[in-house]
């Protein structure tokens, strides 16, 4: 089925993007990443990557409880998706870590389907208890607030996880199976470290722009790219990220010139690398073939 809406949607966006764009101050946004600090976006991007690593980790461990499921498995499926997802909307990348998962593993779509919404709800409670933490520590505004939406969003993940049947996974049509407390431990724990390398990425990321970025902004950054770019409306949610990250920096009184440099240096950490991975995983053809056939690969049904 087309996803026509999505294609609607993401060309309002682009449009009101270039309207913008056509009146930006670009001069001053070339300038300052032509001054960046190469180190920092070295750091960025390792940083990323581990992300990506701890993420693929989280999901094998969800998988292996039931499935005898490779660890590079799930690392192949997860890099190659990101890749596909860099330059593809809605969810060609999700559809990719399935046909990977199906292809070499032998696991049947629909287990698939399932084992990505529990890994999705586990990185989920994953950003409630580290938004709890970073409340705990933080010196910024609201941390009580801050600490009842993380508390709230662990116990309203973990509540799904445990109370919807349609997500448990049924190997060889057995009975569904779900997850114990226990076997949710080390994949929460691989997920807090994957949203921690994250906010690293943004970080260090705005940082190089020699921009003195408080801890409470580049956490902003996160949580809006993410949140704005859950439909995923623009390849790679380019527009998305730059926009989050304006948004962040603009109560510090950073030029709105060097916040989008900001956030192109950081779309080029999270993109560049990312891609080259996935290339040598697909190959060239490979990758614009996923991309063609994307629509194909959705799953229709559980």
């Amino acid at each position: 089925m087309r996803r026509w809406w999505r294609w609607a949607l993401g060309a309002v966006v682009l449009a009101a993007a270039l309207h913008y764009a056509t009146r930006f101050p670009w001069a001053h946004t070339w300038a300052a990443l032509a001054t960046a600090d190469w180190g920092l976006l070295a750091l960025a991007c390792g940083a990323n990557l581990l992300s990506l690593a701890a993420k693929a980790e989280c999901w094998q461990l969800l998988l292996r409880s039931h499935l005898p499921v490779r660890a590079r498995t799930t690392q192949a499926a997860t890099f190659a998706g990101a890749a596909v997802g860099s330059f593809s909307v809605a969810v060609s990348g999700e559809a990719m870590r399935l046909h990977l998962l199906a292809s070499r593993e032998g696991v049947a779509p629909a287990d698939g389907v399932r084992s990505i919404v529990a890994s999705r709800l586990v990185e989920a409670a994953a950003l409630g208890i580290g938004l709890g933490v970073f409340a705990t520590v933080s010196s910024g505004a609201s941390p009580g607030r801050l600490l009842v939406a993380g508390i709230g969003l662990a116990a309203v993940a973990l509540a799904l996880l445990a109370r919807l049947p349609w997500i448990r996974l049924r190997p060889d049509g057995s009975v569904a199976r779900g997850w114990t407390l226990g076997r949710l431990v080390a994949p929460l724990g691989f997920a807090m470290a994957g949203w921690a390398l994250q906010w690293a990425t943004y970080h260090w990321s705005i940082a190089a722009m020699h921009v003195a970025v408080t801890p409470s902004a580049s956490m902003l950054a996160l949580l809006v790219a993410n949140l704005g770019g859950a439909l995923r409306l623009t390849p790679g949610n380019v527009g998305v990220v730059q926009g989050a990250v304006l948004v962040a920096l603009r109560p510090s009184g950073v030029r709105a010139s060097t916040a989008i440099a900001a956030g192109l240096a950081l779309q080029a950490v999270q993109v560049l690398p990312v891609a080259a991975i996935g290339t040598v995983i697909l190959g060239r053809r490979g990758l614009r073939l996923v991309r063609r056939r994307a629509p194909e690969l959705e799953p229709t049904s559980f």
